[in-house]
């Protein structure tokens, strides 16, 4: 089965590396997503609307598809291998725009260059880093690891969209493409003086993408042989398609009654919550009864988006967002530990990309059916005004109420699946089901 003799072992100073691998990684994507977000605002400076929501897509698409051959390429390589080709890639490909003439506006090819290349390099860094948790903690701090990591997460994803315009403004993309040479450079650096343990690799029966597919169809099996584990990332897909509508629904319900000054407000105070959180679990660890604390931060979660439906209220909107981003972080990273804890080493690689996928999809659909929802109910509740007076009472007075009422229904449909999901026996007795495979686990097993 493998071309390794011996289980992988935890290394004595794992979580030292680990840090110091974090906060190399954390430097690298911030810096890959400013130049993302970078060649993004260039771009809607100069071109159309219609190749800027290409622009926007193009990332999740590309990492959706993306995501099971360089999972495979994860476990076919090793999490180091890996994390340095994409590292190496990245500062290949920023040291060759800085070369470019660009100063203020991107070419509509090179905006494409940068916006196609950059979720390929996430989608085989992510999983890379990911895959590495559990070869590098010892099991009982893998949840602390994973709330550093959403920490990082949530910082990197704010950093991106507030930095990246003030930056273009100031140091042009020739500077921009500088700075994130110096940021991926730094992620390269961690990567090349790191050891990272290697799991077994799978057997390799050619070197395209049919052979790259067929490896990640060994780990689907797998995981549709421990039932509970498609459980687990059917619950995950259903979260996920609930960020996916308030990303969308957040702006509009604010913009809809308040100003650009109050969104970016509430957008600071629910960044904060995702931050906080994950230096709360950082700290923490996460909840012992990891199953039950995704169903109760899940109906917290959903209760946020209703609570932030009912009143057209900058405070209740941000207090709402602060609580609905500190879940999310919270839910993400128990998935996130269940997975590392759950999979087995020689497919932790292939099961993030898995996952990564399964996020990335189920966001999607989440962005375009919000989209579309505000329309649905305009009839009934109207652009400027509320004509349902059966309404106005359940989410308030005035202009945009009809996303507010697509956010409570979602809201609502949430927790009706979260209290649907735990009435899955195979969901709620996963962890007392299915024994602990950590690199540590199988070091300790005896040998028959």
């Amino acid at each position: 089965m493998s071309t390794v003799d011996t289980e992988p072992a935890v290394l004595p100073h794992g979580v030292r590396t680990f840090a110091i691998l974090s906060i190399g990684q954390f430097a690298a994507i911030c810096g890959v997503t400013l130049l993302n977000f970078a060649a993004a605002f260039s771009v809607y400076r100069t071109y159309s609307l219609l190749v800027l929501g290409i622009i926007y897509a193009m990332p999740f698409v590309i990492l959706v598809l993306a995501s099971p051959l360089t999972g495979a390429l994860v476990d076919r390589w090793g999490t180091r291998r890996a994390l340095l080709v994409s590292n190496a890639g990245g500062l290949a490909l920023v040291a060759t725009l800085v070369l470019l003439p660009i100063e203020h506006t991107v070419p509509a090819w090179h905006g494409l260059i940068i916006i196609v290349s950059v979720p390929l390099l996430k989608a085989l860094l992510l999983p890379a880093y990911e895959a590495s948790v559990p070869f590098l903690v010892p099991k009982r701090h893998i949840g602390r690891a994973n709330g550093m990591r959403m920490f990082m997460n949530g910082f990197g994803a704010a950093l991106g969209p507030i930095a990246a315009g003030p930056a273009l403004d100031a140091v042009g993309m020739t500077g921009v493409g500088l700075i994130a040479a110096a940021t991926v450079g730094l992620g390269l650096a961690t990567v090349w003086f790191a050891t990272i343990p290697a799991a077994p690799q799978p057997d390799s029966t050619g070197s395209g993408p049919a052979a790259l597919f067929a490896e990640f169809r060994v780990a689907w099996d797998r995981v549709r042989a421990r039932g509970g584990l498609v459980d687990l990332l059917a619950f995950f897909a259903v979260v996920s398609f609930g960020i996916g509508f308030v990303e969308v629904l957040l702006p509009r319900l604010v913009v809809g009654f308040g100003t650009s000054a109050e969104l970016r407000a509430v957008l600071l105070v629910a960044t904060a919550g995702m931050l906080i959180s994950g230096v709360a679990v950082t700290i923490w660890g996460g909840p012992r009864r990891r199953v039950r604390g995704l169903f109760e931060f899940s109906l917290l979660l959903a209760a946020a988006m209703v609570v932030g439906s009912v009143r057209p209220d900058v405070a209740l909107i941000a207090v709402a967002a602060f609580v609905f981003l500190s879940c999310t972080s919270v839910i993400l990273g128990n998935v996130q530990t269940l997975l590392n804890v759950k999979v087995e080493p020689e497919f932790q690689g292939r099961v993030m990309g898995l996952k990564n996928a399964v996020y990335g999809v189920a966001l999607m659909a989440g962005n375009t059916l919000a989209g579309f929802g505000g329309g649905v109910f305009d009839p009934l509740v109207g652009h400027d005004r509320v004509n349902s007076g059966a309404l106005t009472p359940l989410i308030g007075g005035g202009p945009a109420r009809g996303f507010a009422l697509v956010l409570m229904v979602t809201g609502i449909l949430v927790a009706l699946f979260v209290i649907a999901a735990y009435r899955s026996r195979r969901l709620r007795t996963l962890e007392a089901d299915l024994p602990d495979v950590t690199p540590e686990d199988l070091a300790a097993r005896p040998e028959r």
